[in-house]
């Protein structure tokens, strides 16, 4: 603040110039540590939550997982979202947990093998448009072994549907982990959740709604 009023009290002085320069590569590098930092006394929620312990009430109408991922149950998702309604907590929180896991054993770099009579579909940049990804499924077909995916990162922010989109496609990711590739974009960090939509977005559909 001070280096801002010298610069506009000597606009031409060039070691107030300098010293500006110097000041804002400074705050630059500050505010770019803080971003990539991490709290590691912040304790996850996926290291206390307890699946048994949340109730789902009688009136859900939904999708339920008692079980593992199947394909049964990712057909009638994608139905209840295209409805535009809300899995229950418990069951989102059971596919997050579950690809965690994945994600968390799979290595940063994946090598992939596609048979030359198969077809390997890319998508990018979906950000929270649901009823496009239904779009890509309906023109490509539903994600399986025989039908490989690798969608490019930028899975959520800017659209509305980003809580649904992200839960499909981490779902095909349980389901078929050697099948169903995701790689992170640069929307896929905190910063620009809050920024973009996507924790809004999660807290309307999951925290300010009861379920």
């Amino acid at each position: 603040l001070i280096q801002n009023h010298v610069m506009k009290a000597k606009p031409r002085d060039p070691d107030a110039q300098a010293k500006y320069n110097e000041c804002s590569k400074i705050v630059h590098q500050q505010a770019f540590a803080k971003a990539i930092s991490v709290d590691t006394d912040k304790k996850l929620v996926s290291e206390s939550i307890d699946l048994d312990a949340i109730k789902v009430d009688d009136d859900y109408k939904g999708p339920r997982l008692d079980g593992s991922i199947t394909p049964e149950f990712m057909s009638d998702l994608l139905k209840w979202f295209k409805d535009q309604k809300i899995l229950h907590k418990k069951y989102a929180f059971k596919i997050l947990l579950e690809v965690k896991e994945i994600f968390s054993s799979s290595p940063s770099l994946v090598d992939v093998e596609i048979p030359e009579c198969n077809k390997f579909t890319v998508c990018g940049d979906i950000h929270g448009q649901f009823y496009d990804l239904l779009n890509i499924f309906k023109l490509n077909g539903i994600p399986s072994s025989d039908n490989p995916y690798l969608f490019n990162g930028d899975f959520v922010d800017r659209g509305s549907f980003s809580v649904e989109v992200i839960l499909t496609l981490i779902g095909f990711k349980v389901l078929y982990p050697n099948h169903f590739h995701m790689s992170r974009g640069n929307h896929e960090s905190e910063t620009m959740n809050q920024m973009y939509g996507f924790e809004g977005e999660v807290k309307s559909k999951y925290l300010y709604k009861k379920k």
